[in-house]
């Protein structure tokens, strides 16, 4: 069994707007994790924190929706998200280990791209004015023309923290947002993480290195391992 602990938790809302409970995930016939619990409500960072192999990021796969849980349930304020998929994929904005970023296309071909595939579910979309914004809080104002292909790794995780903000997505599932990144690219994925929470959003994340996003209101958990399952 692997179970999510808090360190020093503070007391939430009876109501939270985000609320996992009892969630497995089953993976060539043994538990990859099980009875995980957790809540999250407007205004919080839930860090998840766990060895490599212990099932993060196959957690935030099944949260995305990506993969199908053994069982348990994920609900939406209030709601169980398999009962109202579309307003579970509208609230929630996923990026995982890969980028997800087209090497051939600028900087900002690939935002107005992503904003296109999003208005799909969302009917959101989004402006010259918008893109710049986004571009610059994440210092990519500049090579906004170039192509994402001739940028480093870091530039193009930044790149993809940056269509973030151009959907107003309540709840971000981030896959180690930070990883293999310099301190100034950490220092500006953490002040959007800061930003969105501030404005009421929700972050879920992996990490191994916790980010300074917003101390007071950020929890933090252990993903732990079970001999009994997977490593």
């Amino acid at each position: 069994m692997r179970t999510m602990r808090s360190a020093g938790e503070t007391e939430v809302s009876a109501a939270p707007t985000l609320c996992v409970a009892g969630l497995a995930f089953c993976r060539g016939g043994e538990m990859v994790f099980d009875a995980v619990d957790f809540t999250a409500d407007a205004g919080q960072v839930l860090q998840i924190h766990g060895a490599n192999g212990s099932g993060k990021t196959t957690l935030l796969r099944v949260l995305a929706g990506l993969l199908r849980p053994f069982h348990g349930t994920i609900r939406w304020q209030g709601v169980d998200t398999r009962k109202d998929a579309l307003a579970w994929r509208r609230a929630l904005a996923y990026v995982g280990h890969a980028n997800a970023v087209s090497r051939d296309l600028t900087v900002v071909e690939n935002l107005r791209f992503a904003a296109r595939l999003g208005a799909a579910v969302s009917c959101d979309t989004s402006d010259a004015h918008s893109e710049h914004r986004a571009l610059g809080r994440l210092g990519l104002a500049a090579c906004e023309n170039r192509l994402a292909g001739a940028l480093s790794q870091g530039q193009q995780r930044r790149i993809a923290i940056a269509r973030l903000l151009l959907e107003p997505k309540p709840l971000w599932l981030l896959d180690e947002p930070a990883a293999a990144l310099d301190a100034e690219s950490s220092r500006l994925i953490a002040a959007c993480i800061g930003e969105h929470v501030e404005r009421g959003g929700i972050v879920v994340m992996t990490t191994h290195l916790p980010l300074d996003t917003a101390p007071s209101a950020t929890r933090d958990f252990s993903f732990e391992r079970s001999e009994s399952c997977l490593a």
